[in-house]
């Protein structure tokens, strides 16, 4: 009885705070940051080239990727932009133009 009890909680704790990583899309910090194509930022100003490469420690390719596209996003957001463009992303490395749009 006491060994099922202690499993119970150990998958429910576990359960809990594997879901605590996965963030809410709504609450995404650069949810002002426009992810659109070049011809749609002519007009804009760039203000520069942001890459990143992922983490070869991390255990799983998908969250170090993640974790990647995020600092980049933040590094782009850091500079001011209101838009990006992806140059291009792998699993090792990513990179993406900042431009800043009048509205």
């Amino acid at each position: 009885m006491q060994n099922g009890l202690f499993r119970m909680i150990l998958i429910v704790g576990l359960v809990i705070s594997g879901c605590g990583y996965f963030s809410d899309p709504l609450k995404d910090p650069y949810s002002q940051l426009h992810e659109v194509q070049a011809q749609q930022v002519v007009a804009c100003d760039m203000l520069g080239l942001v890459a990143e490469t992922a983490d070869a420690d991390r255990l799983f390719p998908y969250f170090a990727r993640r974790e990647m596209v995020r600092r980049v996003k933040a590094r782009a957001s850091q500079l001011g932009a209101t838009h990006m463009v992806w140059m291009h992303q792998t699993n090792e490395s990513a990179a993406a133009q900042a431009y800043r749009c009048k509205q």
